[in-house]
């Protein structure tokens, strides 16, 4: 069988992906673009993890459920892209710059270097993907891309796989749920 690969991911909730793909429909990304996620694939990249054999698999998911942090908010803010702004490579809804957020993609990391060799970026940038690989000659507008900033709440996150040839093409293999550590208070 093909190798899977697997990345560590926040799954985007589905009124603000619909939303975000709402907007996307008034752009011509349809026209740049050779990847456009459906709604269901929106998500936020902690970390990619390429293929891994099943039985670290195993470890990594049973160490990720005992992993102690605390929910947190995070906030959109508009529309940006990474590479040339004249054809980008990738076009995405932006997030609000996040501590708890930078702070649980630093502890995914610090645990999955126990079991795998980790890329040690701290070039981490929250994004949630729209569109990616270029496509077009056509001039990209995004003038009518209009999200309002929406906030949501980040309570879990999820270890995907990926399925090339199904849409939706991200399926999620395992989902942890935010653990409070021991000395935060009561616990109902």
């Amino acid at each position: 069988s093909m190798n899977k690969h697997y990345f560590i991911a926040i799954k985007i909730p589905k009124e603000l992906a619909a939303a975000i793909i709402q907007e996307r429909d008034k752009t011509n990304l349809h026209r740049t673009h050779k990847i456009l996620p459906v709604a269901e694939d929106l998500h936020i990249t902690l970390y990619y993890l390429g293929h891994v054999a099943d039985g670290i698999l195993q470890q990594i998911i049973h160490s990720l459920n005992r992993l102690e942090w605390e929910s947190f908010e995070l906030k959109t803010s508009g529309v940006a892209h990474f590479g040339n702004e004249a054809t980008p490579r990738v076009v995405y809804t932006s997030l609000e710059k996040s501590d708890s957020l930078q702070l649980l993609q630093q502890k995914i990391v610090q645990l999955l270097s126990n079991f795998i060799e980790v890329q040690k970026t701290n070039d981490f940038t929250a994004h949630i993907t729209m569109a990616k690989k270029w496509a077009s000659l056509e001039l990209l507008n995004l003038t009518e891309f209009n999200l309002s900033d929406v906030v949501f709440d980040v309570l879990s996150f999820s270890i995907f796989t990926v399925n090339v040839n199904r849409s939706p093409r991200y399926e999620e293999i395992c989902t942890v749920k935010w653990r409070r550590g021991e000395n935060n208070g009561p616990t109902s």
